[in-house]
């Protein structure tokens, strides 16, 4: 695949032809390729989003050196939850270091998209495809893809809703699109806003969604046909130790209680995390 034919210039909407230096479109808007990927976030953006910038360059490297089998265990659980069976052409919207793309399965061609380059810089260990963008102005043409998977992206957006309206409009009108956000439940609330006054390594807007929140913003553009609570013991376990490495066995329990919390009306729906599976209406 060549990844021009899917692109479109992000402050014009025209069709793109690339060159030695990057892309440009017809209307002479260029984006220049850093490091091989192409970045389409403007000077005039850029300042806007410099604190975030900042945040997720310290979020990249926070558990290089104290990643361990155990923590992948956990991540690993519940990202698998997020895969749907449709295959194509995929947007993983907020790739991060590209870890979802472990876990969508063979078949399907991967497109990653991020805001920084130090997540894009690992994601390109795993994903032959990737831009530099926005969320809320991704540069892709019109009903593009098969499947978008935006996985913990915007709770991270000033205006989520336009990360939404984006993720609508680059999905096929048969595609399906997968949103996983963190899910401000009573038993991590108190955690989670704790943790969100360290701002090098949370950005400006960063925040957790109730359930009925985050319906209320996806609701209009798409028909849910699946909520799922995900996370619990597991994930917590693995998120808050930032000291020592997590232990395999250890982590392998809290797995087992997490299917047991799942499965128990009322006390499922306090998780770390929540998945809504999406049609367009």
């Amino acid at each position: 695949m060549k990844l021009e034919k899917i692109l479109q210039c992000t402050i014009c909407g025209s069709l793109l032809k690339t060159d030695k230096r990057g892309y440009i479109c017809l209307k002479k808007h260029r984006f220049l390729f850093i490091n091989e990927i192409p970045n389409f976030i403007s000077r005039e953006d850029k300042k806007k989003l410099e604190k975030e910038f900042k945040a997720q360059k310290n979020s990249v490297w926070e558990y290089k050196d104290i990643e361990t089998e155990a923590g992948t265990m956990s991540w690993r659980n519940w990202k698998k939850k997020l895969i749907v069976d449709k295959k194509g052409l995929v947007l993983d919207n907020g790739c991060g270091p590209g870890k979802l793309s472990l876990v969508i399965p063979e078949g399907n061609v991967i497109v990653g998209s991020d805001i920084s380059f130090d997540m894009l810089r690992e994601a390109k260990k795993k994903i032959k495809y990737l831009v530099r963008a926005q969320a809320e102005k991704l540069p892709f043409k019109d009903k593009t893809f098969d499947v978008v998977y935006t996985d913990s992206v915007l709770h991270h957006l000033k205006n989520p809703e336009e990360g939404v309206k984006e993720i609508f409009r680059v999905l096929k009108d048969d595609g399906v699109a997968v949103v996983s956000e963190t899910h401000d439940a009573l038993v991590n609330r108190k955690l989670r806003r704790d943790a969100y006054k360290d701002k090098k390594r949370f950005g400006p807007w960063h925040k957790s969604f109730e359930k009925e929140e985050l319906i209320k913003i996806i609701k209009p553009y798409f028909e849910i046909y699946s909520i799922e609570n995900v996370s619990y013991l597991g994930y917590m376990y693995e998120g808050t130790n930032r000291k020592w490495k997590c232990n395999k066995i250890l982590m392998a329990g809290f797995l087992g209680f997490d299917k047991i919390i799942s499965k128990i009306p009322v006390v499922k729906n306090q998780s770390w995390h929540i998945i809504l599976k999406l049609r367009k209406k």
